[in-house]
């Protein structure tokens, strides 16, 4: 074969070759759009899930406090529910678009509905027939039935979508694995070839120079596409990682631990903060940074950076005298400040410093763009998870925490007591005669009480103690590592605190007192649901022994001092 012919074949290879490198980046861009548009849309089927989830839990609420007061103004979180949750499901409907997440959706809109008519008919017996037939419908247990079908369903729902991201993320693992794998390939076939070239080209250097300049041109572009896109993989691949570490985030300020951590790889040569609006969103708090942040402001205002103010990326080059946000301590660097922005609400800004961000690097600047969407995204899903958790746990009328909570601590409480052979210690308080002063004062002197005494329980225990209501004016307070002697004099001076503590309303000074039965594990029960038992027939035996006064479950010192 002749030697032009080895060159034009050559050079034929290699044009493929670097064809085929400069088409990677475009095909591993387009499975990562998709890959990520399949995330967005399984984030919005889950924050949608969780939405309905919680209207209903507050339709079920308003129903219940409706229930007990017969007040219509319960009644706002209940048709807040009802205009909400067909929306809701509409979003849901057009999310869930497959065949069979239509029939999920289906499913979990017919169970909505019919929880949403069992709450209605609940709704309309307490208008029409008052209370007590009210209570006869609600303890024949339709409506918890169908919450808890309702929640499994969502559950469900939560644990294929989960699965979904888990897959997805994989299949971005495996997409970047593969274009870097081809990018190897290329990279070798390339050298392979143009060693050809060189050595043929060595017999006729003085003929053939014009041709081993453009190998080496070729050569070198070639490198430089290759390192474009192992860097460009080696980005994605991280970013991956951080959105699943942050989907295991538990609380903005672990998150942003986690972003920290991430952000010096994801950005490298770079420095720049965090910022997030507090929970009143005056002001915004510097939650990470990474480099050289030494004198970035600790806080800042919305109206302090340009990017909060427009709504949109604001760049500033160093030293050209440009818009420069009042946040900025050195004026000489360049900097872009990104908004964090989800669902059309701005929940804080990343700004990054760094010499050469502002002119040319536009691929950079797209980069920490979408980094920034994705942030934004994934913070909002953070703070929705922990405000979920929290209405879920605390008690909305006294600010304690519920029912639920308490089984789990209590629960964890007795495990770690039977490891540790410590005792465990459960009050169970009950407010004297607060039937007589709804009906004397009404309900809303009532609630004045129940929170007084909330706040009276919060003061008055330790730091690892727990207070719970239980429901109506029954709360209950978990001792740990608290013996039955200890527990009783805790006990009775609660009970003299809660005595002593009149509120005033209506111009009234209004007072209560508490009769407290008292057990201790493993004496007085063995698990949760007996000990609990003892409590409470010591605070039975309280009640009738003339109220105001502590019992302990029988079997230990039978009383206190009475009030």
């Amino acid at each position: 074969m002749k030697f032009e012919t080895k060159i034009k074949v050559a050079a034929s290879a290699i044009i493929l070759v670097m064809s085929t490198v400069a088409a990677l980046p475009m095909i591993v861009n387009r499975q990562v759009t998709v890959v990520m548009a399949e995330l967005r849309s399984a984030s919005n089927v889950e924050r949608l899930q969780l939405t309905l989830l919680d209207m209903l839990l507050n339709a079920e609420t308003a129903q219940r406090g409706f229930v007990v007061t017969g007040d219509e103004r319960f009644l706002d979180p209940y048709h807040a529910a009802v205009n909400g949750i067909p929306t809701t499901l509409e979003a849901l409907r057009k999310e869930m678009a497959g065949p069979q997440e239509a029939a999920r959706a289906a499913a979990i809109e017919r169970a909505s509905s019919a929880k949403m008519q069992t709450v209605a008919r609940t709704i309309e017996l307490r208008r029409t027939r008052g209370i007590a037939p009210t209570a006869s419908y609600m303890a024949a247990g339709a409506g918890k039935v169908q919450m808890d079908q309702l929640r499994a369903l969502i559950a469900s729902e939560l644990a294929v979508y989960a699965q979904r991201r888990t897959d997805l993320g994989d299949q971005l693992l495996a997409t970047s694995n593969s274009a870097a794998t081809a990018s190897l390939v290329a990279t070798l076939t390339n050298i392979l070839f143009l060693a050809g070239v060189l050595v043929a080209a060595m017999r006729v250097l003085r003929q053939r120079n014009a041709a081993e300049h453009k190998a080496n041109a070729a050569a070198l572009e070639t490198r430089q596409t290759n390192e474009r896109i192992s860097l460009q993989n080696d980005l994605l691949f991280r970013s991956a990682d951080l959105m699943h570490s942050l989907e295991l985030a538990e609380s903005s300020d672990e998150a942003a631990g986690v972003i920290a951590s991430y952000l010096p790889r994801l950005l490298p040569n770079l420095s720049g903060s965090l910022y997030l609006y507090n929970n009143s969103r005056d002001i915004l708090e510097r939650k990470a940074g990474w480099g050289s942040v030494a004198g970035e402001p600790a806080i800042i205002e919305a109206l302090d950076c340009w990017a909060l103010r427009r709504g949109s990326a604001h760049p500033y080059a160093g030293g050209d005298g440009g818009l420069a946000c009042r946040h900025v301590t050195n004026p000489d660097t360049d900097r872009l400040c990104l908004p964090l922005v989800t669902q059309g609400d701005v929940i804080g800004c990343l700004s990054v410093t760094g010499s050469g961000l502002v002119h040319g690097a536009e691929d950079q600047r797209a980069w920490i763009n979408q980094l920034a969407e994705q942030l934004g995204l994934a913070l909002s899903n953070v703070r929705l998870r922990v405000s979920l958790r929290q209405q879920s746990i605390i008690d909305p009328l006294t600010q304690l925490y519920n029912r639920r909570y308490l089984d789990e601590v209590l629960k964890r409480e007795l495990a770690r007591a039977d490891r540790n052979g410590t005792p465990v210690s459960v009050l169970v308080l009950d407010l004297d005669h607060f039937k007589r002063i709804n009906d004397t004062y009404g309900h809303e002197a009532g609630d004045t009480i129940l929170r007084k005494v909330a706040l009276t329980l919060r003061d008055n225990i330790r730091s690892c103690d727990v207070a719970c209501r239980m429901g109506g004016e029954e709360m209950v307070v978990l001792l740990p590592e608290c013996g039955i002697d200890n527990a009783l004099k805790r006990a009775d001076a609660l009970r003299l605190a809660i005595a002593g503590n009149d509120v005033l309303h209506a111009g009234q000074r209004i007072g209560a007192t508490a009769s407290i039965g008292v057990a201790t594990y493993p004496g007085h029960g063995a698990n949760m649901r007996t000990l609990v038992h003892a409590a409470d027939l010591a605070l039975y035996e309280a009640k009738h022994g003339g109220r105001n006064c502590v019992r302990v479950a029988q079997g230990e010192a039978q009383d206190m001092a009475q009030g």
